[in-house]
């Protein structure tokens, strides 16, 4: 039987049924950022690190990010959690950078700490580090960031919210990163 054969059926208020959605969305907002915490965390914690230099620190920051997008989350609609969970981070550890004054050796430690994907040798490895390490160098920070991000999956539009640009703007980043790293001796 449908609202219009009984009359005597009350619809719900706008605020019943915001409250209603609220805690429906509530629980699917949970499991949402549960499943990213799973999935994302470790690319996360390897970006922060390479940011601030500081696995405890990288630590502390992911562990805020989720937190405050949990906060803010259900109050803003954010549809995109993975690009915004990025986008926190990233601004929590620029704000660590601006305190702490570690981005000089954040490129090494994240070279250092990043999974190996093939097993090398250590010689090989090393050479390896060496060469991506001097090739980041010839970057300016925008173009290293984009090129980070997504080299960690993010698409454009993604990297583009991290850094609160547009993502042309990430398009011409990254073909900028690319022309100087080939370029590079």
């Amino acid at each position: 039987m449908s609202m219009k054969e009984n009359p005597s059926v009350r619809v719900p208020a706008k605020q019943d049924s915001r409250d209603a959605q609220n805690g429906e969305s509530g629980v699917d907002l949970q499991s949402r950022l549960l499943e990213l915490y799973a999935n994302v965390r470790p690319a996360l914690l390897s970006y922060i690190r390479q940011i601030v230099h500081s696995s405890a620190e990288a630590e502390d920051i992911v562990q805020t990010a989720f937190l405050k997008t949990f906060d803010q989350a259900s109050d803003r609609g954010i549809e995109n959690l993975r690009g915004w969970i990025y986008r926190v981070a990233h601004n929590l550890a620029i704000d660590s950078l601006r305190r702490n004054s570690f981005h000089e050796q954040a490129v090494s430690e994240w070279l250092y700490t990043k999974p190996v994907e093939t097993p090398t040798s250590a010689e090989q490895a090393s050479i390896n580090r060496q060469t991506v390490e001097r090739a980041l160098r010839c970057l300016n920070e925008r173009e290293r960031a984009c090129l980070l991000l997504r080299a960690e999956g993010l698409s454009y539009s993604e990297i583009g919210e991290v850094l609160e640009i547009s993502a042309k703007a990430v398009s011409v980043y990254l073909a900028r990163a690319v022309r100087k790293v080939r370029n590079k001796p």
